[in-house]
């Protein structure tokens, strides 16, 4: 090992480098931050998928002549060969709501059938394995998610009280799925689907059938969510900001501290010619090679515990802490480029000034 490598100060300092790898190894709680902050989007996951699969359409109150544009609209998207529709009735049913890993109540998507054939018909598309054949009219299906989530059992009513829970599907949604006959000239909404288009598509073709017709696409749940609670997102990044400003003086009043007992051993490298290039470079590996160190450990540690907060509390619950996520790896990213950037810029040029003759 040489002398003058950033593995060689650590193993002949370890207690000084303990100290600033531990400090590091605090940014590691912006990763466990990041990830409670998007498990709030986790829950949408899987109904945004559905989402860009089923659209429904409604009439609107507006058509006050015997609901005409609805009923123009129902023959002509019926007539279209790339949709399948399913109407079902105008009475919407809410799905309650979730208890998020954060603490948060937010709402739960549901969809409405008028037969259970329809039903199965949007299931084998969606790509849920349920069979639909013993349902029956005010029967509501739930996955097994959200089953342990509102710890709802086959029997239990659903929130609304008017539909009883009659099949628990393995899936991963948070949505309700409820059968409520009726006959077609009573539907005043359609779930519309189609086996080849989806998303923007499926949106521009429907779109396209309704024209200036009273007749709207409804949002989703999952849109609602977004736009009611897509600030939480900016509350982390506010807070990442400041919490990194106070890790960052305080690393660096520690590191300064370290640094100025070294304060000889620099000004002996400038005196036997070391370039300041040299010097530079020798600091910013060691911080590096400390702040890696740090990063691995923080990961393994962060990853151990999001296993265990999930297998031990949060899946039983109906819950779930994703293991990575965008915001947990900005928030590492930027809180320790924040962090070193400025200490490496600082102790490098500090060193450099350094004289033997001062001592």
């Amino acid at each position: 090992m040489k002398p003058f490598s950033a593995a060689y100060y650590i193993v002949k300092n370890k207690g000084r480098a303990a100290i600033i790898i531990f400090m590091m190894f605090l940014t590691m709680c912006m990763f466990l931050a990041g990830n409670y902050i998007s498990s709030m989007w986790w829950y949408y996951d899987v109904a945004k998928g559905y989402d860009s699969r089923i659209i429904l359409v409604s009439a609107l109150s507006t058509d006050t002549d015997d609901y005409k544009d609805w009923k123009a609209f129902r023959e002509d998207i019926k007539n279209d060969p790339e949709l399948i529709t399913l109407f079902r009735t105008g009475s919407g049913y809410g799905g309650g709501s979730l208890k998020t890993t954060i603490g948060l109540e937010t709402g739960v998507g549901s969809y409405v059938f008028r037969s259970k054939e329809d039903m199965q018909t949007a299931m084998d598309l969606l790509g849920i394995d349920f069979d639909c054949s013993g349902l029956h009219d005010r029967s509501a299906v739930i996955s097994e998610n959200l089953s342990r989530n509102r710890n709802l059992k086959l029997g239990d009513l659903s929130p609304t009280k008017e539909f009883m829970i009659e099949g628990i599907m393995n899936d991963r949604s948070y949505q309700y799925f409820y059968l409520c006959e009726d006959k077609e000239e009573n539907c005043y909404r359609a779930n519309i689907m189609s086996k080849t288009l989806s998303g923007q598509k499926l949106i521009d073709r429907v779109q396209s059938i309704i024209g200036d017709r009273k007749v709207r696409i409804e949002k989703t749940t999952a849109r609602y969510i977004h736009e009611d609670l897509g600030a939480i997102d900016l509350i982390f990044y506010v807070g990442l900001i400041i919490l990194s400003v106070i890790m960052m003086v305080t690393l660096n009043s520690v590191v300064t501290g370290q640094y100025i007992k070294r304060e000889y051993e620099f000004a002996v490298y400038r005196a036997l010619g070391v370039s300041k290039g040299r010097i530079r470079r020798k600091i910013a590996s060691e911080l590096l090679l400390m702040d890696l160190i740090a990063l691995l450990i923080g990961t393994a540690v962060m990853l151990l515990t999001t296993f265990l907060l999930n297998e031990l509390l949060y899946i039983p619950r109906g819950q779930y802490l994703p293991y990575c996520s965008k915001n947990a790896i900005i928030g590492v990213v930027f809180s320790n480029l924040l962090i070193l950037v400025p200490m490496i810029l600082l102790k490098g040029r500090k060193m450099c000034k350094t004289d033997v003759t001062e001592f």
